[in-house]
């Protein structure tokens, strides 16, 4: 068990969870928020080796809708942030790609996944769950421009 890895997953969950509840902007037509996760999410995902990194952003986001009174977000909220995290870990260690390409791709299955949540399980209309498409887009974006100028420094220091 390598606890200096541990310590350093729980450290991101909850810098994960922390600026997720920190800023965040309730869209009333879904009952759901947008927030600051992303960049926390795009960080871990860099920082973290594949299934710490995940667990870190999802477990993170989900906690923080908990907390914040979204419970009915939390499932999908787990899912979608640990494959959004996933995605830009293979986009950047995988295939290379420089980092405000990797996050901002993967920035883009986030609203997707909320997208297909709302309309196809919680069955809000497809004119309410389309609501929450370019906020969330947003959301995502600013998360991959954040991440993508903050990595390089954080890169360096990371031990």
């Amino acid at each position: 068990m390598n606890i200096k890895l541990l310590t350093r997953t729980a450290l991101f969950m909850a810098i994960v969870t922390v600026t997720t509840m920190v800023i965040n902007i309730p869209i009333p037509a879904t009952k759901g928020y947008v927030n600051a996760s992303e960049i926390a999410v795009f960080l871990a995902a860099a920082l973290l080796p594949f299934a710490y990194n995940t667990f870190a952003a999802g477990a993170g986001c989900a906690l923080a809708d908990i907390l914040l009174g979204y419970s009915l977000y939390a499932p999908a909220t787990l899912v979608i942030k640990a494959i959004e995290a996933f995605i830009a870990f293979k986009l950047l260690k995988k295939f290379k790609l420089n980092p405000f390409v990797a996050f901002g791709i993967a920035c883009i299955f986030m609203p997707a996944g909320y997208f297909l949540y709302e309309f196809g399980i919680l069955r809000y209309t497809y004119e309410t769950a389309l609501a929450a498409l370019i906020p969330n887009l947003l959301q995502g974006l600013f998360g991959a421009i954040g991440a993508g100028i903050v990595y390089p420094f954080l890169k360096k220091l990371y031990i």
